[in-house]
């Protein structure tokens, strides 16, 4: 079963096509962190000084760390008045909030119109902690045009799985051997997975690694209700960044995951490589279009890479017990996964051999 699964990881992988996309993600990859990440960064610093790159990474960290700790109403009028003299934000040229830390960005969004913390956030929230949080917004911000590239590379490397063997006429040869219907079945969708799990491995585990290597950990006790780009202000729970990134990172592999299980079903329906890989693609990208009903978002793959989308309601009651909708979505996205995957491979075996 090992020999075959490797086999097959290999049919998937040794494709023309499939390296393509695997360079044209890793150029997509850097080109968006590039163009959202630490080297773009610019900061106007109290003295007046521009500061770009890494070195306004390190001012906008420090100067956050001076004001770190709970969100009260004094640390707001303190932060958003005192910080800057007239004279600097005059400089800035209508411009100071571009060029200004992050945290005085999300202050002038909230309190601008001189609301109380109590306003804006609700009990449920908790103990709102301020402090420094570009770099985890900025990765989840950019992280999601990645999922969406790392989708389209998993729908066009699974979906020959099946419907290759029915183009070129080899599903006779696999189907009537001696273990076709078992081992060759269960080796294709275990190879599937395992493609795409590895490829998340890759994208994920080096995405983390650019961000712990830039940013550190800085930011990661800071709650996710103070963000200066408003993605993650609606989420109704006591929650900080690292458990944010740890949310993103679960659900993002699970769409992964949930998505190569619809392109299986697919690939063993469809009797042409190129019909399963136009399937694939119009069931992954094509919902995105439609007006469809929350419940049936949250569980397709296109969506799952807002991971917000999942958080941004209240506990629901079952039971007697507290649940985040959260882990209703992931629980029934992975058991959509194994019925897909099940269905795939039973599909493959009761395929008619010519």
């Amino acid at each position: 079963m090992v020999s075959l699964v490797k086999y097959e990881l290999y049919k998937i992988g040794n494709r023309k096509t499939v390296w393509a996309l695997l360079v044209f993600l890793a150029f997509f990859n850097a080109f968006t962190y590039w163009g959202l990440g630490p080297l773009r960064e610019s900061v106007l610093t109290t003295e007046g000084e521009m500061l770009e790159g890494v070195e306004a990474v390190k001012y906008m960290q420090e100067f956050d760390r001076q004001y770190a700790g709970a969100l009260t109403d004094e640390k707001v009028r303190e932060v958003y008045r005192y910080s800057y003299s007239p004279e600097v934000i005059e400089k800035a040229e209508g411009k100071f909030l571009h060029y200004s830390p992050d945290i005085i960005q999300y202050l002038d969004g909230a309190f601008s119109q001189g609301e109380k913390v109590e306003d804006v956030f609700t009990p449920e929230m908790g103990e709102i902690y301020f402090g420094y949080h570009r770099g985890n917004a900025m990765f989840l911000f950019y992280m999601m045009n990645v999922i969406l590239t790392v989708g389209c590379v998993i729908v066009i490397a699974i979906a020959p799985v099946f419907a290759e063997e029915y183009s070129r006429g080899t599903d006779a040869l696999v189907l009537t051997a001696k273990y076709g219907k078992t081992l060759a079945a269960r080796s294709k969708v275990a190879a599937a997975f395992l493609f795409s799990f590895l490829l998340w491995m890759a994208v994920g585990g080096g995405n983390v690694a650019l961000l712990l290597a830039v940013y550190g950990t800085e930011g990661w006790d800071v709650s996710v209700q103070v963000d200066f780009m408003k993605w993650n202000q609606s989420i109704p729970y006591e929650m900080n960044y690292a458990q944010l990134v740890g949310y993103a990172l679960l659900i993002w592999l699970i769409s992964c995951l949930l998505l190569t299980g619809m392109t299986l079903v697919l690939s063993a329906c469809c009797h042409t490589l190129f019909s399963a890989v136009v399937a694939s693609i119009a069931c992954y990208v094509t919902p995105v279009w439609f007006s469809l009903p929350e419940c049936l978002k949250l569980v397709l793959p296109a969506y799952q890479a807002q991971p917000q989308r999942a958080l941004n309601y209240g506990y629901l009651s079952v039971g007697g017990q507290k649940i985040m909708p959260y882990w209703m979505v992931v629980g029934v996205s992975v058991t959509l996964t194994f019925l897909f995957a099940v269905w795939a491979k039973r599909m493959f075996r009761r395929h008619q051999v010519m």
